[in-house]
């Protein structure tokens, strides 16, 4: 069964929308985003318009802003982000990034002591220093924390 118009027209528009979210966070001017995929600025303009492009653009489109193969493709049929290269997530308004094992690390335990000091003020810090270091430990028996170095 064919997609409605309306639903083609809504993952157009969502394209447009992470196009020119990415040449925004890459600071491109639109004729910069252009030459950098190595398209025409009509094209580019027209997809950045919510109009359909061929295939060979999106895929120009994809290598240029480091998008993962396939990205614009899937978003035509019902995605609702962009993959990026480096392991981010594009979506309409946002991005989201991943930390690395090591600052996922240190925020563990910056948010234990934070949450220590709220919740257990007699503690001292040489006492809440211990619980989370417990804390990263048991998280790095459970292979969510990386091992330490």
């Amino acid at each position: 069964m064919a997609a409605s118009p309306d639903r083609n027209a809504r993952h157009l528009q969502l394209l447009a929308a992470l196009v020119t979210q990415r040449r925004a966070s890459l600071e491109l001017g639109k004729d910069e985003a252009a030459r950098k995929c190595g398209i025409a600025p009509m094209t580019y303009r027209a997809v950045e318009e919510g109009r359909r492009a061929r295939d060979t653009t999106y895929a120009k489109i994809e290598k240029a802003f480091e998008f993962t193969a396939g990205a614009c493709r899937a978003v035509l049929d019902g995605a609702d982000s962009i993959k990026l290269l480096d392991g981010t997530e594009l979506i309409h308004g946002a991005q989201i990034a991943r930390p690395s094992l090591e600052e996922l690390t240190d925020e563990v335990k910056h948010a234990v002591t934070k949450a220590a000091g709220l919740h257990a003020p007699d503690l001292t810090h040489r006492q809440t220093q211990e619980m989370t270091g417990e804390i990263v430990e048991e998280l790095r028996r459970r292979g969510i924390l990386p091992s330490a170095p």
